[in-house]
């Protein structure tokens, strides 16, 4: 078994609480992101927290997540709390509709790393 938890430079993102782990398509789509200015971000499907917390290395931005799943926010919380810029992540466990629709902020960048289904997809052969 590997670990439970990834190691960055800046920040460790544990994940043990969630089937949602660090892969090497959101580490590459974490450092892509480009967040210019962006002094709000939110990120629909916050799993463990990671591309919050890479948000939150690149910017001095207030940083909302929102996850449904009731072991990723807790992971997402725990991950948020023991970093470095807890005082300007915050997570909501809560269906993003929900959210949205009590939601009362514009956000200068929306990020959202879904989730990965390789059962679903088929192939079929011309």
């Amino acid at each position: 078994m590997g670990n439970s938890y990834f190691r960055f430079k800046q920040f460790q993102v544990n994940q043990e609480k969630t089937g949602m782990k660090v892969c090497t398509d959101s580490c590459i789509f974490g450092a892509y992101i480009d967040p210019g200015g962006a002094q709000t971000i939110l990120d629909i499907g916050s799993g463990t927290g990671l591309l919050s917390l890479m948000m939150a290395q690149k910017t001095n931005a207030e940083i909302n997540a929102v996850e449904i799943d009731d072991d990723a926010s807790l992971q997402s919380e725990e991950n948020f709390k023991n970093s470095k810029w807890s005082d300007r992540l915050y997570i909501f466990k809560s269906p993003i509709q929900e959210f949205s629709a009590a939601a009362t902020k514009k956000y200068d960048l929306i990020i959202s790393n879904p989730p990965f289904f390789h059962q679903s997809f088929t192939l079929t052969q011309s």
